[in-house]
């Protein structure tokens, strides 16, 4: 996922948590926190934390380790949501994250992009 040249889509099946300045082409819903780790220690408590849910299952990872693609199914229909997380260094030291969760089909999420990372986001600290 290139964050810098995301665009987001009209759809407020998504939620975009990124630090400031990372989207060049987006506004993000929300800044990213910054916590006290390396992005690789960062990245590493993220992938057990998303890979610990139920009906989360990874995509794929870069070969750096330093983002990831999950997969996201809802309890009943299974329609799938695609979360895109990106570990970055932040520049007063430690590192922060750009995720990007979007519904893959219809056009209402009912905050169920937002609600995840948030929750995500609280547990991470």
């Amino acid at each position: 996922m290139d964050f810098a040249n995301l665009k987001l889509s009209r759809k407020p099946n998504q939620f975009l948590m990124a630090p400031p300045g990372l989207c060049q082409m987006a506004q993000p819903h929300a800044d990213s926190p910054v916590f006290p780790m390396t992005p690789a220690e960062l990245m590493q408590r993220v992938d057990a934390l998303a890979r610990g849910e139920d009906r989360v299952s990874a995509a794929k990872k870069a070969p750096d380790g330093l983002s990831a693609t999950y997969v996201a199914r809802s309890k009943v229909f299974r329609f799938p949501d695609i979360i895109d997380i990106s570990a970055q260094p932040h520049e007063d030291g430690g590192a922060t994250l750009a995720i990007y969760s979007r519904a893959r089909y219809g056009v209402r999420d009912f905050g169920v992009n937002r609600a995840r990372i948030e929750d995500w986001i609280s547990r991470l600290k």
